[in-house]
């Protein structure tokens, strides 16, 4: 069987890619993947040389379809125009509920963050709480990712419970302490997905988690920054 790792390689360089001949129409998709902000990109196969008809010989082979165009969606086959459309489309849905369920978890914080400064300092204790739940959470979500491979790195694994350990020794500690161990883990975890698990991790889904670890890290901060002035006057 021919060696299809030019063509993986390809299939997985934009989280959209469309193999293409010179004469395809790409009936409006085009302007549907601008619109998305997804990272796209179009292979063209002309069949004028031998090395285009080898490297489409070795499309053919990875996906066991003989036209073109052919589209990838997050380094998977997905199948023609029409059918990549119906999966953006989707996507798109699922992008959406998925932006308005992480800015409705902001909401808890920055609640917390502003009680602990107009309300009673107890309500630090809760801003512990949620922020150990939701860093233990983002751990979660890559144990689940890894599941979903055919195989994993172990240390994916291993990482992944890490989030859960240090929310849960926020928790034994005292406020003024819990909070900014809470901010560090949610930087480093941020860190760590940055480097070793981005390719893992869908480009929108990298900008969302983005702006929610800062939601998460200023909300801590925030609400540390009220404590600090309780700690001469014990």
């Amino acid at each position: 069987m021919a060696d299809d790792s030019d063509v993986r390689s390809l299939a997985n360089s934009a989280d959209v890619v469309v193999f293409h001949s010179p004469v395809t129409d790409l009936g409006g998709l085009d302007e549907l993947l601008e619109r998305s902000g997804r990272e796209w990109r179009a292979i063209e196969m002309g069949m004028g040389s031998s090395e285009s008809r080898e490297q489409f010989a070795r499309l053919k082979d990875l996906t066991g379809s003989r036209t073109l165009p052919q589209v990838f969606v997050d380094g998977r086959f997905v199948g023609g125009l029409r059918a990549a459309e119906d999966r953006l489309q989707a996507v798109e849905r699922h992008q959406t509920a998925a932006g308005w369920m992480g800015y409705l978890g902001l909401l808890p914080f920055l609640a917390g963050a502003a009680g602990v400064w107009l309300g009673p300092h107890w309500l630090a204790g809760w801003l512990v709480a949620y922020g150990a739940v939701i860093l233990a959470f983002v751990g979660a979500v890559h144990w689940g990712l890894a599941m979903s491979r055919r195989n994993p790195p172990p240390e994916v694994f291993y990482a992944s419970v890490m989030p859960a350990l240090v929310g849960w020794v926020a928790l034994l500690l005292p406020r003024i302490v819990g909070l900014p161990v809470l901010a560090a883990g949610f930087v480093a975890w941020r860190v760590w997905e940055y480097r070793e698990a981005r390719a893992s991790m869908p480009r929108w889904f990298r900008r969302l988690r983005s702006v929610l670890t800062v939601g998460a890290v200023f909300s801590l901060l925030a609400g540390w920054a009220a404590l600090l002035p309780l700690t001469g006057t014990a």
